[in-house]
């Protein structure tokens, strides 16, 4: 199953990539819990509308938002993904690269849970374990 779970991460970035939210968001629970790094303000988004709330606040912030992976690591029930983005803020114009941490717990081929972070260790730390 595991195995299916990293397929499962490259197939939601790919989605993005392509600009295709339908397609991204068929591969979230319909009940998931969504924690976002980059509007972390925002709090915990809930379901399938929660995720389409952080998507629009996001796209509003940075239109051209442009997420790749870096990195997925298999953690059995978890994904551990390592990835990096581009962007320009929409008021600012100000262009910025990030990379962030992402921990996407899978249950029967979609994501229930998923959080971001700033670091690995951050996210290794929230999975239980350590570098």
């Amino acid at each position: 199953m595991s195995q299916e779970n990293v397929l499962l991460a490259h197939r939601t970035y790919a989605a993005l990539q392509r600009g295709d939210f339908d397609e991204f968001l068929s591969y979230f629970d319909p009940q998931v819990e969504f924690r976002s790094l980059v509007l972390e303000m925002e709090g915990v988004f809930r379901g399938h509308e929660g995720v389409r709330q952080w998507w629009a606040g996001l796209r509003g912030a940075f239109p051209d938002w442009n997420p790749s992976l870096v990195e997925v690591r298999d953690l059995d029930d978890r994904v551990l993904i390592h990835a990096s983005a581009t962007g320009k803020g929409a008021a600012s114009g100000v262009g910025i690269q990030t990379d962030l941490w992402q921990l996407v717990e899978v249950r029967n081929g979609r994501v229930v849970w998923y959080a971001a972070f700033r670091t690995e260790a951050e996210a290794l730390e929230a999975a239980g374990l350590r570098e």
